[in-house]
């Protein structure tokens, strides 16, 4: 059995596994679900939710990997940014999908 102190945790921010030293960690921990399929769809253009529910995630992966023909790259949207498309949505100039 492993003392406590030999355990290793991760990182607790899915960004910290875009080096290239963790990406063979990172893809053992990530779990592949249909909603990644969903993410790869044609149609999808953003990920949007709440902090903590894997958007980082799930781009860290797909920057880091190829799923189904997909790649991408991890780009960071700044706070000044986020207002700029919630401006444009209020102001009709942003159509978002619904489902």
């Amino acid at each position: 059995m492993k003392e406590f102190m030999d355990l290793k945790f991760g990182f607790k921010d899915a960004e910290n596994y875009i080096r290239k030293s963790q990406k063979e960690l990172f893809n053992k921990l990530f779990i592949i679900t249909d909603d990644l399929k969903e993410l790869c769809d044609d149609s999808t253009f953003f990920l949007i939710g709440e902090k903590g529910t894997g958007k980082t995630a799930y781009a860290i992966y797909i920057s880091n990997n190829s799923y189904l023909g997909n790649t991408g790259t991890h780009k960071n949207i700044v706070n000044t940014d986020y207002h700029k498309f919630i401006k444009l949505k209020m102001d009709k100039q942003l159509q978002l999908p619904m489902k």
